[in-house]
């Protein structure tokens, strides 16, 4: 009987297919050949990093806040797994020394050491999930909150960071504080103190965002782990904007739970998600998702991704964009990011006729810049982006315009175009009076 490799190299030339990538090949993903990938030193390195991806040339996609545009190598490695795992169903024997067909109830350490390295934790404290919702429903369901207690959040919360408390209120008569936030947001240390007169005997989570979704504001999120632990407070931070859009260290930080949607700002595909749950509280945490491995306290994460069987080759994109992000660097990638954030936020400045509604302080900022043309709706707003020049940011309704991301595949040229029409919006406005 032929081995299980000579078969896939058969099947590979008598399809004439790509290389076949499974979680059983040590080489890492790659579909495009080394000389394409662009050298760390090379001056059009950012110019040739744009072309590792399907989007078009012709079209500028600034809505990575709601998701990412994956690279090449990510959409061929879920492509080609797929037809991996399509193609060879019947060699599958559930023996240990074969890799398994679907994902949901298995450990997959390798991947989930992977992502341990990135946010700086040990392997068994990272659950995978299916995106940032399923992770605050975890916590927030999985926390034993009687009636009376409190949970402190912000005014400004996503709904997939803030439902399942809302579902607590309703059920178990828990209590839901909300924090008014100032609009711009410039001063750390005004929102450190507002949450601390806010904590009361009864407060028993500070459930906050990293970013704010809707503003991209960067929370002084340290501080208030600090603070928090002062006072015997679980911590659960929303991450789903944070883990490719600036550094995250959950050791750092000193949270008790962080939660992340990596299909945005890593370029994952969609249906990966993270959570990671300290260690030493992770006991207070019930099962929500119970499969044959729910009460296993040997292993936090594998307790917590109990969630049914599903598809392997969105683990192996997962995996994928994670060698994607490594090989260009961290520190290279969020860099940019950033920079070109301030770049679109210190034009928008410089015009009259427009309110920026995110953070300008140079530590509460990064690549999302939610920001309006005076007299002009959202919807407005971005139908003109695209009709003109066939650009994408996304409209965040009458009151604050547009919410524009800027990630690695955007440049300084298509902020000049974003710029260029935000004035001729400005002019239009002003001629009518």
């Amino acid at each position: 009987m032929p081995s299980r490799r000579h078969f896939l190299q058969s099947l590979a030339g008598s399809l004439a297919l790509p290389f076949l990538p499974s979680r059983s090949t040590s080489q890492p993903i790659t579909t495009s050949p080394p000389d394409e990938f662009p050298k760390a030193e090379d001056p059009r390195f950012w110019e040739k990093i744009r072309k590792q991806f399907y989007l078009r040339e012709d079209e500028i996609f600034f809505n990575t806040g709601t998701m990412g545009a994956s690279p090449k190598p990510v959409i061929d490695a879920v492509a080609n797994n797929m037809r991996e795992l399509a193609a060879t169903m019947a060699e599958w024997d559930y023996k240990p020394d074969h890799p398994n067909w679907f994902t949901g109830y298995f450990t997959e350490k390798p991947l989930r050491e992977k992502l341990a390295k990135l946010i700086n934790c040990d392997f068994d404290e990272v659950a995978l999930t299916q995106n940032a919702t399923m992770g605050m429903n975890i916590i927030a369901h999985g926390l034993d909150l009687r009636h009376g207690d409190e949970v402190i959040q912000t005014d400004q919360e996503h709904p997939g960071g803030k439902s399942g408390y809302e579902v607590r209120v309703k059920r178990d008569g828990i209590v839901w504080k909300s924090i008014k936030l100032p609009m711009p947001a410039n001063d750390p240390d005004e929102i450190v103190a507002m949450i601390k007169n806010a904590i009361t005997p009864r407060t028993r989570v500070i459930a906050w965002p990293h970013i704010v979704s809707l503003f991209g504001t960067v929370m002084p999120v340290k501080k208030i782990c600090a603070l928090a632990r002062e006072h015997n407070i679980f911590t659960v931070l929303d991450g789903a904007q944070t883990v490719g859009q600036i550094k995250v260290d959950v050791r750092d930080l000193g949270c008790d739970a962080y939660f992340s949607s990596p299909h945005k700002w890593l370029l994952a595909p969609a249906g990966n998600g993270l959570l990671y749950v300290r260690r030493e509280v992770a006991p207070k945490i019930w099962t929500v998702l119970a499969s044959s491995a729910w009460d296993d306290q040997t292993d936090v994460g594998l307790r917590l991704q109990q969630r049914g069987t599903g598809n392997l080759s969105l683990l192996v994109g997962f995996d994928a964009s994670i060698d994607f992000f490594n090989r260009i660097g961290a520190d290279r990638w969020t860099g940019r990011i950033k920079q070109l954030g301030d770049y679109l936020r210190s034009g928008l400045q410089k015009m009259e006729g427009v309110n920026i509604y995110s953070s300008t302080h140079p530590e509460m900022c990064a690549g999302i810049t939610t920001w309006k043309v005076k007299g002009i709706t959202g919807e407005k707003m971005q139908d003109y982006f695209w009709d003109k020049g066939r650009l994408r940011p996304r409209s965040v309704g009458d009151d604050y315009g547009v919410r524009q991301s800027t990630c690695i595949y955007n440049n300084e040229k298509e902020i000049d175009r974003t710029l260029a029409l935000a004035k001729e919006m400005v002019g239009m406005v002003a001629k009518k009076g």
